[in-house]
């Protein structure tokens, strides 16, 4: 047994260590600007992965001073809240987890709470953002857009932060670091946010043409990489991280945002949702917009034209 006990030790410290690199909750992050876009405008889309542990909701958010916003909302599970939104002024927010950061290390960082909520009440475009960024000090990934540009933030645990941004391009992120380099990360990046970011990187590469929004729908279902490392992942067992939502929002150079929501909510077929941004913040009835709504069933527009 003395002389099993290194072993077993050596066996335990690699165990901890195959823990630390496993991929946890995690989300792919897309978006294209200027020229990319078929008539121009931007194009912005998340597809949230989680495990599935609640229900999705879209919601009519009205703060008595600032912007009104359309925002998806996680009701019950270990993470509710606001997890994508576009507000009336056209600038659209989506976050992705820094999966090369411990949970518990990530909360224990102070940030101004409801940073998105407070963002989208405040802000009209990505320089508005930008001019907040001191606000930004928890371990997230950001993609930010607005009428004319995008813009990827990467936030670092000790408060150090990257940006890029375009206004005639494509960017892109997951769940690992890649614009800089934290000191004394103890995780590597886990093999489902690499594979996740090297597939919507090839599917960003020479369009041909510009970018609709038909082509990041089929970017959103691409499912090539199996069931835990697709963007569109539909996860190897019951409670494993999958894919819960598609939120893709067409904004153009003027007139309304558009917003294309597909959503997979546990025990749930697959419900999508169609709808001008202006014409959901024209409700006064309600704070919450049912998918199954004739508001959902779309505008009367071409849905594979990222204009208008």
């Amino acid at each position: 047994m003395i002389r099993r006990r290194p072993l077993r030790l050596a066996w335990l410290a690699a165990l901890g260590w195959i823990i630390t690199l496993q991929p946890s909750h995690a989300c792919t992050l897309w978006g294209a600007a200027g020229n990319a876009v078929e008539g121009g405008g931007v194009l912005i889309t998340k597809n949230r992965d989680w495990i599935p542990d609640h229900r999705q909701q879209l919601n009519i958010v009205r703060p008595k001073d600032g912007y009104a916003s359309v925002v998806l909302a996680a009701i019950g599970g270990a993470e509710p809240g606001a997890k994508a939104g576009v507000n009336e002024k056209g600038l659209v927010i989506v976050t992705a987890t820094v999966n090369q950061v411990p949970t518990a290390e990530r909360k224990r960082i102070d940030q101004k709470k409801g940073l998105m909520s407070h963002l989208l009440a405040r802000c009209a475009s990505v320089e508005d953002v930008l001019k907040q960024i001191e606000l930004f000090r928890r371990p997230v990934f950001y993609l930010v857009g607005d009428r004319r540009q995008i813009a990827v933030i990467e936030v670092a645990p000790d408060g150090s932060r990257s940006i890029t941004r375009t206004d005639s391009g494509t960017l892109h992120h997951t769940n690992h670091y890649c614009a800089i380099d934290p000191p004394d990360l103890q995780r590597k990046p886990g093999a489902s946010s690499t594979k996740r970011s090297a597939r919507i990187e090839e599917l960003l590469k020479n369009p041909g043409r510009p970018y609709t929004v038909d082509d990041f729908i089929r970017f959103s279902e691409d499912k090539t990489a199996g069931a835990d490392n697709s963007i569109w992942r539909t996860g190897s067992a019951p409670q494993k991280t999958r894919t819960l939502a598609t939120w893709l929002v067409s904004i153009p150079s003027s007139g309304s945002p558009r917003l294309y929501l597909k959503t997979a909510d546990p025990g749930e077929a697959e419900r999508r949702c169609r709808l001008a941004v202006d014409d959901a913040l024209r409700i006064t009835d309600r704070d919450s917009i049912p998918l199954d709504s004739d508001l959902c069933k779309g505008p009367a527009i071409n849905l594979g034209s990222g204009s208008n």
